[in-house]
């Protein structure tokens, strides 16, 4: 049975690029430099890492890069804190059994022994490691040599306490170390003979034995060193007197192996002790775990006393090795008894398993092995990223989804190294995709490459990875989770086991393809997609009709007609519904809130909510297929069917925004469900599934009208602007795969955020369409808190002014204005054009409120600068003309000389101009005195020497307006001041004698030049003589 399951926790999925690195570089060089530099970007492997729990109850994780000659370390509560890299003279003297981390009075010291023999000392303060400080005092490195390694090679380092470590000799022999004042170190030879020994052995040809070699030890009763040694010997070591008190063999007396197959290849835990209690294991077969006691004779003396033997239940196919081990209290699995609990990590090549020995009494006759998923539920799913139909598009996004951006990164980048890469301009293409993904999921099985376990707070289970940053955390299965992961055991008298297995069966006969477009239909249910006006049975008929027939065997589906009518079915789902499903039950009291985020705890949280929703939507699903192809009474099940299409539909969406930004939804997460807005502590199991149920509960609460999670992407995406994510998710994508398919339809608040958010995205015809759609100034009275946030004065969204005319009576002329303005301001003039009218539309028919002058005039200037922009002069000259009331002089200026000065248009808007004071004549003047002197004005303004076109240009708006002798004028100066050529002189003197000739009375024929009259007949003369 499993029942644990693998919790994928890569901490790189979670750290946003925005936040600036804190990294510190160490060089142990002869200034023991300090340098500031990146943290390391590259996703290669280390050679080890582990994670040590401090005093102060927060967690390091160290590595060992580049042969063991590089120390990584990095806070395991926040990606964002402290990552310090030391670079060591020289690789480690045997790779990481030759180098201890831990901590005394509030500092980390780490102890090295060097290649060269050299034994390295630092003590960095936690203070230093937790904060922004980039500076250490003089005295956090010491490089000693209290003894010659050289004839006597270190084999492995253990740390007892503050002033006491051993060296473990390759001959066998013991080094005590024990620290004086100012780091300096003494050593003390334990009493044995392994000394004389090996000099026995320099000075003669006959070898020694090396099974005596200590591969591993542990501290028992703060005085006594438990020693495991290659041959099998279990030795207690007395640390006071440095003496050896009891020599044990523990050849395991049911095996026939020949001696030297049970030799230990090389250091690692294979001791591991709770209380008295003590574990060790042999590597026999398949590998023997040795349970025994320890007790305290009547001498004082400690002695192992076995209790029992236990080998692995491992396959003999495949060739496994212990990589870590711990005992623990019994953890709370779904187990009848449990005395104690042995975790046992094991490694086949990249594989790992986690497995548990679970000890059910005290005499350790009595056990059972439990197993844990060796795949996360993302692994599982992995499998279906590219079952998509040919769509490329979406199976680019599971993948994008599915990994870090650092690990989609690399895999393009060795893409192209190997000349696999799509141009510029070409969509993806699955052939493409194929190839990303199958290196996409190599390089996650090498990044989850197992190196020790960590027990966090006792309890909780966690496997470091060989990759920074990443980690696996087991969990504890749920009920639910049990029968997902164990679907084709035996369920016993399990009635809903048994009814959600019947289901699985037949469903894995169905195309991912034709599950996927099963569940859409679904979905459309709940948001109204799917006609609302038909019956369930209508609608479920529909879903058959268009995604199942011809896709499944009808002797398949006999047989799960044959096997569900075994079911009383209404008990079964409410049941399943209430208990297993919603979980409404009161869990606050079963967990901490978090004062500060804690990533690690961020990422089981999140990636274990998913892991539960998607098992949750799996088996959801299946039974609502079941009602899609047998014909049942709709009627019965109507309240269980309305629930689980509720749930399906909250379950999907939920799944859609982990997929697009995990951290984003696990932020909302905690604000929405924890005192501080931070998380939890999880300290065990109970708290982490009892935070879980709090959290999905709340969610499940949620009304899909108003999703709390879904507006915190529209605030993200739309309100906030922001493009896209780390992911290189953008607001169109979220148009697509969440706005669009998710919306309720015919809800005027979700309709009105999808407008927004059509328009966020550039599709401005859809997003006009969508923001008339309803009367929204009069039925948005109650906003969501994204949206109602922006009525606040210090809003600076562009957004705001909109959201400002909602819900407020009479006010649809300035809803017009504000969507008028946002369209202009991005580039859609043409529906800014169309709101502007609305605006005044409703300005001009509103008698229930007066706008004021203000307002007046900001929608005519806007309505202006539009008509100018299509050139609608006519339109233009119109609003000019007749809203003197409204547009000070000043402003109808500003307009006339924009136009007529602008050298694109000025020629359409003067002829425009022309035509209309020309087609006006019957009816009287077109413009009024104010708007003649304002025109003229600029004409005049703009006549230049040598520029018949403007003096023609001013004659022509003179005469058709009206004023003949300022018309004459202005080409008799012309005439007189500028034209030198006498052909040109006689045209414009024609001019003036015609203009004059038009007035009936001989004493108006004259004109002014400057302040002298010229008459008619004067103008004759002149001409005669020219």
């Amino acid at each position: 049975m499993l029942l644990l399951s693998k919790i994928d926790t890569d901490l790189l999925q979670y750290n946003k690029e925005t936040v600036p690195e804190n990294v510190i570089n160490l060089y142990l060089n002869d200034e023991s430099e300090i340098d500031k530099r990146s943290r390391r970007n590259d996703l290669h492997n280390s050679q080890y890492s582990k994670t040590v729990e401090l005093s102060n109850n927060e967690y390091i994780a160290y590595h060992l890069w580049d042969d063991f000659s590089v120390v990584s370390l990095y806070t395991l509560g926040t990606i964002t804190g402290k990552t310090i890299n030391i670079y060591l003279p020289c690789p480690s003297m045997n790779m990481q059994h030759t180098l201890n981390i831990a901590e005394f009075d509030e500092k980390l010291r780490i102890s090295i022994i060097l290649q060269d023999g050299v034994y390295v000392a630092m003590e960095l303060p936690l203070e230093f490691i937790f904060s922004n400080a980039s500076h250490l005092n003089q005295n956090w490195l010491k490089a000693l040599t209290p003894y010659d390694f050289t004839i006597r090679v270190p084999h492995f380092l253990y740390t007892v306490s503050r002033d006491f470590s051993v060296v473990f000799l390759s001959d066998g022999g013991l080094l005590g170390l024990k620290r004086a004042k100012d780091f300096e170190l003494e050593p003390i030879l334990f009493n044995d003979n392994s000394y004389i020994e090996n000099l026995v052995q320099i000075f003669s040809r006959k070898g020694r034995d090396r099974s005596e070699k200590v591969i591993s030890c542990l501290l028992f009763a703060e005085r006594y060193l438990l020693v495991l040694t290659q041959r099998c010997h279990l030795k207690i070591w007395d640390l006071e007197s440095l003496r050896l008190v009891s020599d044990d063999s523990l050849f395991p007396s049911n095996h026939s192996e020949t001696y030297s197959a049970g030799l230990h290849e090389c250091p690692g835990n294979y001791l591991s002790l709770l209380n008295n209690w003590l574990v060790v294991y042999l590597p026999f077969g398949n590998g023997v775990f040795v349970l025994g006691q320890l007790e305290f004779m009547a001498g004082g003396k400690p002695v192992f006393s076995r209790k029992n033997e236990i080998s692995s239940n491992l396959s003999s196919l495949s060739i496994w090795t212990l990589v870590d081990m711990d005992l623990l209290k019994p953890l709370e699995l779904d187990v009848d008894t449990a005395y104690l609990n042995l975790v046992v990590l094991w490694k086949s090549g990249l594989s790992s398993k986690v497995q548990i020995l679970n000890i059910k009494d005290e005499n350790m006759k009595l056990y059972e092995w439990i197993d844990g998923s060796n795949k996360s539920i993302s692994d599982i799913e992995a499998e279906q990223d590219l079952s998509v139909n040919g769509d490329a598009e979406r199976g680019l996004f599971n993948l994008k989804a599915r990994y870090s951006p650092q690990l989609y990164e690399q895999a393009q980048k060795i893409l192209s190294e190997n000349n696999i890469v799509k141009l510029a301009d070409e969509e993806e293409t699955m052939d493409y995709l194929a190839n990303l993904e199958t290196l996409l999921r190599d390089l996650k099985n090498k990044a989850d490459e197992v190196s020790s376990l960590t027990v966090l707070k006792d309890e909780i289970i966690m496997v470091n990875c060989l990759q920074s940053y990443n980690h696996s955390v087991y969990k504890v299965n749920s009920a639910l989770e049990n029968v997902y992961y164990n679907i084709y055991e035996d369920t016993g008298d399990n009635e809903l086991s048994r009814y959600l297995k019947t289901l699985h069966c037949f469903s894995a006969t169905l195309s991912p393809h034709v599950l996927e477009s099963v569940s859409v239909e679904f979905i459309g249910i709940v948001s109204g997609e799917v006609d609302i006006n038909l019956t369930m049975k209508e609608k479920f008929t529909r879903i058959f009709n268009s995604c199942l027939r011809s896709n499944f065997e009808v002797s398949n589906l006999k047989l799960l007609f044959d096997e569900l009518s075994t079911f009383d079915i209404v008990p079964l789902l409410n049941n399943l519904i209430e208990n297993q499903l919603r979980g409404y039950a009161d869990h606050t009291s079963s967990f901490i809130d978090a004062l500060m985020i804690d990533d690690m705890s961020a990422a089981m949280i999140i990636e274990s909510l998913y892991q539960s929703v998607t098992i949750q939507k799996h088996f959801v699903l299946q039974i609502l297929l079941t009602f899609v192809l047998l014909d049942f009474d709709y009627d019965i099940f109507t309240k269980e069917l309305n629930a689980l299409l509720d749930l399906h539909y909250k379950q999907s969406l939920i799944l859609r925004l982990y997929q697009i930004d995990r951290s984003l939804l696990g932020t909302e997460l905690f604000s929405q469900t924890t005192k501080f807005r931070s998380g939890v502590q999880v300290h065990s199991y109970s708290e982490w599934n009892g935070y879980l149920t709090h959290a999905l509960s709340s969610i499940w609460e949620d009304a899909s009208t108003i999703n709390r999670y879904f507006m915190k992407f529209f605030e993200f995406y739309v309100i906030q602007q922001s493009r896209k994510n780390d992911r290189g998710f953008t607001t169109k994508f979220f148009l697509q795969t969440v706005g669009w398919p998710y919306h309720i339809r015919h809800n005027q608040v979700q309709e009105f955020m999808l407008a927004m958010t059509m328009f966020a995205c550039d599709n401005y015809e859809q997003a006009y369409e969508y923001f008339h759609l309803h009367d929204y100034t009069q039925s948005l009275t109650s906003l969501p808190e994204c949206l109602d946030e922006l009525r606040d004065e210090s809003s600076t969204s562009i957004w705001a002014p909109l959201i400002h005319t909602l819900g407020t009576p009479h006010s649809h002329s300035r809803f017009e204005y504000e969507l008028s303005l946002l369209f202009v301001n991005h580039n859609s003039p043409e529906f800014g054009y169309q709101c502007i009218k609305k605006s005044i539309k409703h300005t001009m028919k509103s008698v229930n409120i007066e706008e004021t002058k203000d307002f007046k005039e900001k929608q005519l200037k806007v309505y202006l600068d539009l008509l100018v922009h299509f050139t609608l002069f006519s339109e233009a000259l119109d609003v000019l003309r007749c809203s003197h009331d409204t547009l000070s002089e000043e402003v109808r200026t500003s307009y006339y000389r924009s136009m007529l000065q602008n050298t694109s248009k000025s020629e359409i808007f003067f002829a425009t101009l022309l035509n209309l004071c020309h087609s006006h004549t019957a009816e009287g003047l077109y413009l009024s005195s104010s708007d003649f002197q304002i025109i003229d004005r600029i004409l005049v303004s703009q006549l230049e020497d040598n520029d018949w076109q403007s003096y023609k240009k001013l004659y022509s708006f003179r005469v058709l307006n009206q004023h003949d002798r300022s018309a004459a004028e202005v080409i008799y100066h012309y005439m007189t001041s500028i034209a030198t050529d006498l052909e040109t002189k006689k045209k414009c003197c024609l001019i003036v004698i015609n203009v004059l000739s038009t007035f009936d009375d001989d004493s108006d024929q004259w004109l002014l030049d400057g302040g002298k009259i010229i008459t008619l007949q004067e103008l004759k003369y002149e001409i005669a003589n020219l």
